[in-house]
Parts: C-alpha cells; structure tokens; sequence
C-alpha cells in the first residue's frame, strides 16, 4: 500500500509540476557545492557554474544544458551502505553526481559540513587536491542502501569556469528551480 502511494505521488508530481521549462523566460545558472582549498585547509563553497543554454544536438534538441568541458575518464562507483569514507583529498579536479543516496561531507578543522542527496541536485565538484589541501575532507554515506557515484575528472588543464555565490555548500534553495 505505501509503495503504491508513493508511486502516486512521484506520478502526480512528474506530471502536473511545472518543470524549468515553463517557469523560466531565460535559462537558469547551475548551483553547486564545491569543494575547494585555501591556504592548505579544504572548504566548502556554493558555485555558480556558466548558464544553461538550449541544446540543438540531435536527441537532446531543445533541452537545456550546460557544457562543463573536456574529462579524462569516468568512473561508476557503487558505495555499501553505511560506509565512512574517513579523511582523503580529491585525487583530481573533479565533478561527482551521486545518482542515489545520502553524503555528508564534514570538514576536518571546521564546523562546516554539507549535506548531499543523490539525484536530481546530486552534482558537486571536488577540487581538494594533495597539491593544495593537507588534510581534505572527510565523507560520509549513511544511508541504508547503497550510494551510486558517477565520478568525472576534468582533462589535465582544464578549468571550471564559475562563481564563488557564497561560503559553505549550497543550500536547498540555492538550488531548487532546477
């Protein structure tokens, strides 16, 4: 009976919200948590990311999208329930989108954390690297099933073009419109 419910509700809610579509005159900016360094010591930060614009690739013809530049390689990451992850540094620049599950992202020498949930606003960039952090961050993925992770380094050179909205990661409403 719940399971019937709630397919109910992701049913009604697929069809009758307003998608990003019809709301917005002009395509949106992508917010995301970021987590960068700064004298040695990992941070978390909001990001603005360069705008949406409306694709003419065959297949995705009039989607918004939003190009983020050349990567290495990808990565599919399937993470046990329950699992820390303990300190580490980002080995590269790189974007993860965690498809399913719940992350939190603590910070070792701060008070600052950040929440993630897998999904639709499941994207973050990791840019913490041994280079320029000394201790990283610290992950965390406290769910009951398993966290999928899509992990996507940039090409050795590349930079993200963004904007630093504010410090700590995004908050929900730095994000929803999406």
């Amino acid at each position: 009976m719940l399971k019937t419910l709630r397919l109910l509700l992701i049913t009604i809610t697929t069809l009758f919200l307003p998608s990003v579509h019809s709301q917005n005159p002009s395509p949106p900016a992508l917010n995301i948590t970021a987590i960068t360094a700064t004298n040695g010591a990992s941070i978390l930060e909001c990001w603005r990311l360069d705008n949406f614009t409306v694709s003419t690739v065959p297949g995705t013809v009039g989607a918004l999208s939003v190009f983020f530049g050349q990567a290495s390689n990808v990565s599919y990451t399937v993470i046990p329930p329950r699992t820390n992850a303990g300190l580490h540094r980002a080995p590269t620049a790189q974007f993860v989108t965690f498809l399913s599950g719940l992350i939190h992202v603590t910070l070792p020498n701060s008070t600052d954390d950040a929440w993630i949930i897998g999904g639709k606003y499941g994207l973050i960039f990791a840019e913490d690297t041994a280079d320029v952090s000394e201790y990283g961050h610290g992950t965390e993925y406290p769910a009951k099933g398993d966290t999928i992770a899509l992990e996507v380094p940039l090409a050795p050179g590349t930079k993200l073009n963004h904007t630093v909205l504010h410090a700590g990661g995004c908050m929900w409403e730095d994000q929803t419109g999406l």
